[in-house]
């Protein structure tokens, strides 16, 4: 049983995507409490009651924000795509819902009309869930989506015939380890990113139509420099050199942009410094 809590699970990390997401539970949530009055609650008794559905409902898409958004950014590896599972998001759901159930239960206790014994314990719990279930519905049905079209995408091909025959090709990419035996061989057009990792250098590569994560040991100084020889990939940050020809969007703000990748499923930053270089390749080829 515990073995499947270490199975990977989908992890979204998408700003864009996520900010669109919270956006709509925020709404739901608000419009759900107060026309359909869940659990028994009636928020429609006054006109402050509605005041206080509302600030919860900015409360809640407030925590969400600062949680789905904002915390991934500033503990990156914890919150790595390629290494979440199904127990990291037991838990990280679990995380959330009590954040949720605290607001309320602050939001209950702040506001003077409605009396913590309007809103016990049990119904604060279910209306903490409510924002949380729309959350996760939300994000399955996406993920669900994403599937599907890839695999009504790869039948096409399929009886369509729109498939090549994949041809034998020689690594164009060779990069030794620190021992001077190992050596790690790829193909350039199938590597999406380098990242730092300490004494290790993190390879995302796509395999199979798959990306994959390949940990070699290696300074980032020397595979920056054997790569700056290589056309096409570019560094972008302290600690990652991405291929041009597998971004698919420049996102962000001026508190920070961000690179998507095709396939990767997370953002890359960019360091200030790079933000003009990239804007203007991105211009060029949309041009």
């Amino acid at each position: 049983m515990f073995e499947n809590l270490n199975q990977p699970y989908p992890f979204n990390n998408n700003f864009k995507h996520n900010a669109r997401t919270i956006g709509l539970v925020g709404m739901g949530f608000v419009l759900l409490v107060l026309y359909f009055q869940p659990f028994g609650i009636n928020f429609l008794k006054s006109e402050h009651d509605g005041y206080f559905v509302l600030g919860a409902g900015i409360m809640c898409v407030g925590s969400l924000f600062a949680n789905t958004l904002f915390l991934p950014g500033i503990m990156p590896k914890a919150f790595d795509s390629t290494h979440w599972t199904i127990g990291k998001e037991m838990i990280w759901n679990v995380w959330l819902f009590s954040n949720l159930f605290t607001i309320l239960t602050l939001m209950a206790w702040f506001v003077n009309e409605i009396q913590f014994t309007d809103l016990p314990v049990f119904r604060t719990g279910a209306l903490a869930l409510l924002p949380l279930v729309l959350l996760n519905l939300i994000n399955y049905n996406h993920s669900l989506k994403d599937k599907m079209v890839s695999v009504l995408d790869n039948s096409r091909r399929h009886w369509f015939g729109d498939e090549k025959p994949e041809l034998t090709k020689k690594p164009d990419l060779h990069i030794t380890a620190e021992n001077g035996k190992d050596v790690f061989s790829a193909l350039l057009d199938n590597i999406l990113v380098f990242h730092s990792s300490g004494n290790y250098v993190e390879i995302f590569i796509v395999e199979k139509d798959v990306c994959r994560k390949k940990l070699f040991r290696q300074s980032f100084a020397v595979v920056e420099q054997y790569m700056s020889e290589k056309p096409g990939f570019i560094k972008c940050h302290r600690c990652w050199i991405v291929n041009l020809e597998k971004i698919e969007a420049l996102t962000g703000n001026s508190k920070g942009y961000f690179l998507e990748i095709n396939k990767l499923g997370f953002s890359i930053p960019i360091s200030r410094n790079n933000i003009s270089t990239f804007r203007s390749l991105m211009e060029k080829r949309m041009s």
